[in-house]
């Protein structure tokens, strides 16, 4: 019996610094930001509703939105660059995995979710990406735009887009996509949990 294949889940350098560079241009196709860290976080929110165990709640009182994230998940604000629409973009990663979430709030004139589709698509055309699924949903009384695609052959992403308050609120969930599976019921959990004042 052969030791240490893992059944395929073991991921070379490489592959991670493919997701991660991916990732960044991702942020700035949303509206630009550059990844250094902030001394800025979410703040824990008084809870009003029960915290699902396993998560940790947050809620950004200036902006005006909350989420549950994983416990054991690693959480880093990007600093936003000056003279961009984007107003905050909060990285939570699981720690030793390429899977990681971006929550990314910015300035929009977008005023329906047809227009959001239309600008993802034209973004993705640059990517040369391939949309594997998109549909409306509704969470938590909020109206956005999910939409699961591969920019590259070894990624998955799922990103679901809001439009609430003259700003757009982008979650973006990205894994290997052998580990897209294993994270899914995360990346649901963590969208369900997204509330928008």
């Amino acid at each position: 019996m052969k030791e240490g294949n893992n059944g395929g889940k073991r991921f070379n350098l490489g592959v991670i610094s493919v997701l991660v560079a991916l990732l960044v241009v991702s942020i700035v196709f949303t509206g630009g930001c550059a990844t250094q860290p902030s001394t800025e976080e979410f703040v824990p929110s008084p809870t009003t509703t029960p915290v699902t165990p396993g998560y940790i709640q947050v809620y950004d009182y200036k902006l005006g939105y909350g989420l549950e994230y994983p416990e054991d998940w690693e959480t880093q604000v990007i600093e936003v660059v000056d003279g961009e629409d984007v107003e905050s973009a909060e990285m939570f990663t699981k720690p030793r995995t390429p899977t990681t979430l971006i929550v990314t709030v910015k300035l929009s004139n977008l005023t329906s979710l047809e227009e959001v589709k239309e600008e993802f698509k034209e973004g993705l055309k640059g990517l040369g990406g391939t949309i594997l699924e998109e549909r409306e949903i509704v969470v938590n009384s909020r109206e956005g735009y999910e939409v699961i695609y591969k920019p590259i052959a070894a990624v998955k992403i799922r990103q679901v887009t809001f439009i609430a308050n003259g700003k757009t609120y982008i979650l973006i969930c990205s894994t290997a996509e052998p580990l897209y599976d294993e994270y899914e019921e995360i990346f649901d959990h963590v969208i369900n949990s997204f509330v928008i004042e």
